[in-house]
């Protein structure tokens, strides 16, 4: 392997973060050329060692005490010896952010809204040691592109971590305050990993109109009749039978007899209440055995049941989350942490290089 007598990063671009220069023979008298606003950080193992800011340096043992002190301990003895050696820009940039988030479980029946979210940040490298050891160390980066691409899944794990832990009705009522503390969360644990964030900008939050409609007295109490609708659908006429002998009874029939239950203790005027139905998809009220809604016009038919395609229990296909087992019932696209590849949520091997997944 020849020996490199100068490094510098002459053709960085605008957007490269950084560029790895691998296996090089460098020697005692080498020089590395740094640019104003770059780092060049000594590489070798999986370890970063000696960083030097701007400015055409001469490589000897004295400013390369680190690197030298390990290969000391390696034996290596001599002037020439190898390493990397990785470049890093201080420079501002730009990333773009976006996905889909649930919220914290909401009400009698646990309702989680999937709400979407897009927007950028600002950032740039502040601890150039810390970010080989993480990006180049840990990751195994190659490129700028790498190090693009765990930024984005870094700030899409934190938003949706965090959307997690509020429900629906805080979402709704306080949008701006919730995206406020995922930006400060972002850059807490950016720091940690040596980036800093310089602003988060949450350029848009999309509600679904039926998490609005829940967020409100009305419409949370409408979709909890529709929900026991649905989940007795299956006990039969009068009760007792199956349902009181507790054949079949899953999760969702139990729930759903107890909201039953909640509903009937509700004071009621006097005579005889009517029997109605609850359209699914405007909440008006119809009566019973109408095969259409006569405010909207959809069909008051029982919701199709659907296997979860975790554990098979039978849902309504309505249904976001699986009564038995809590899973999505459609299954989320994530990321093999190995080879990146697409894979459904509910795989526990990679399909295209067999990594564990969960």
């Amino acid at each position: 392997m020849p020996i490199i007598e100068k490094v510098s990063w002459d053709f960085a671009g605008a957007d490269d973060v950084a560029y790895r220069f691998p296996n090089l023979s460098l020697k005692y008298g080498s020089q590395v050329v740094v640019k104003e606003n770059q780092w060049a950080i000594f590489f070798r193992d999986g370890k970063a060692y000696d960083v030097f800011g701007p400015g055409r340096h001469t490589i000897t043992s004295n400013n390369i005490p680190l690197l030298t002190g390990a290969l000391k301990a390696l034996r290596i003895i001599g002037d020439i010896f190898e390493c990397e050696v990785i470049f890093v820009s201080n420079s501002q940039f730009k990333g773009k952010f976006g996905g889909q988030a649930y919220s914290a479980p909401s009400g009698n029946i646990q309702y989680q809204a999937e709400l979407g979210y897009y927007g950028y940040l600002l950032y740039k490298v502040e601890d150039p040691k810390l970010f080989v050891i993480e990006f180049f160390g840990n990751r195994e980066a190659s490129n700028s592109a790498d190090i693009e691409n765990y930024i984005r899944g870094f700030i899409n794990e934190r938003v949706i971590d965090e959307f997690a832990n509020h429900d629906i009705f805080n979402v709704v009522k306080n949008v701006d305050e919730t995206t406020d503390k995922v930006a400060l969360i972002i850059k807490d644990e950016a720091a940690r990993i040596g980036l800093k964030i310089i602003d988060t900008v949450f350029e848009g939050v999309k509600i679904p109109e039926e998490a609005r409609r829940f967020a409100t007295t009305m419409g949370q109490q409408a979709m909890t009749m529709q929900y026991m609708k649905e989940t007795t659908a299956e006990i039969p006429e009068g009760s007792g039978g199956a349902a009181a002998a507790g054949v079949g009874a899953g999760v969702g029939i139990a729930m759903g007899t107890a909201l039953g239950k909640a509903m009937q203790q509700q004071p009621t005027q006097a005579g005889a209440p009517q029997q109605v139905v609850l359209c699914s998809n405007c909440g008006a009220q119809n009566a019973a055995g109408t095969k259409f809604c006569g405010n909207c016009g959809k069909s008051l038919a029982p919701v199709a049941k659907v296997a979860c395609p975790k554990c098979g229990a039978m849902m309504p296909e309505t249904m976001k989350f699986c009564g038995n087992c809590g899973s999505p019932m459609k299954p989320q696209k994530i990321n093999c942490p190995k080879c990146k590849a697409e894979n459904l949520s509910t795989n526990k091997f990679c399909g295209s290089c067999g990594e564990k997944l969960q």
